[in-house]
């Protein structure tokens, strides 16, 4: 009977490895990229896609650069990049010097580098990373590319990441207050996202919330959050304006 007893509890310890296993690969294997996921997002809107925009700001380190040294950085983190006929600019003295490339990409959008040095006098100084990446299109051709592209130039600059996207698109009518919140709760839906917190008014409905699907986030009071939906008016054009970002959006609106 000990025998028994002590196989069952093998048996049972072996069971609870493997399903704890199985479920680490499912979440795994449904864990999308970035831009897979907000592609996704966006289509659940049923809106007509305007273009995307892809933005990085991170720290390099703790280290104050001359112009100079910012220069042969940037010029480097552009082999990566591929800005066609960047332009340069450089600017600083004292406590602060930035360089700046822009220029077109090979798909017809606009990029640009920017690293600026600063010193502070309560802490060690910083050298930072801006990158970012605008194109307007019907399409999402090149999107998650310029994601990937991004990244790999935030990692040759040895920093870490700090990406955020989003995809603009308009819809043919002039959505209600009422519409536009089930619009935003079908792409919620669409994606398992929880709402984390939101702004409903009679210019613009945006609701931010947290969808286990894709790995990246950011925390706000506490809470996870990788997905940001604004819905709005735009009189200039007679439509409805579309916005679906991750962690959140960074176009104006």
């Amino acid at each position: 009977m000990k025998r028994i007893g002590i196989y069952g509890i093998i048996l049972c310890l072996l069971l609870a490895t493997y399903s704890i296993v199985q479920a680490r690969q499912q979440t795994v294997a449904g864990t999308a990229d970035t831009g897979e996921f907000l592609a996704q997002a966006f289509a659940a809107t049923k809106a007509d896609v305007e273009g995307y925009s892809v933005h990085n700001w991170s720290v390099i380190d703790k280290e104050f650069r001359s112009q100079e040294q910012l220069k042969a950085l940037g010029q480097k983190l552009n082999k990566t990049f591929a800005i066609q006929a960047p332009k340069e600019t450089l600017d600083g003295g004292g406590d602060q010097n930035s360089y700046t490339l822009r220029g077109t990409r090979a798909d017809g959008g606009t990029a640009q580098i920017v690293l600026t040095s600063m010193k502070f006098q309560d802490r060690s100084p910083q050298t930072a990373l801006v990158l970012t990446v605008d194109r307007d299109a019907q399409d999402l051709g090149g999107f998650q590319a310029a994601i990937q592209e991004v990244r790999e130039t935030v990692s040759a600059a040895n920093a870490i990441p700090q990406i955020s996207t989003c995809i603009k698109g308009l819809l043919a009518d002039k959505m209600s207050d009422g519409a536009s919140s089930t619009l935003i709760r079908d792409v919620f839906q669409d994606v398992k996202a929880k709402e984390i917190e939101g702004v409903r008014s009679e210019l613009v409905t945006s609701l931010s919330g947290y969808s286990p699907l894709t790995k990246d986030y950011i925390v706000t009071n506490g809470n996870r959050m990788n997905l940001q939906v604004a819905v709005h008016y735009d009189a200039h054009l007679d439509r409805t304006r579309v916005l679906v970002g991750s962690p959140i959006v960074t176009i104006e609106y």
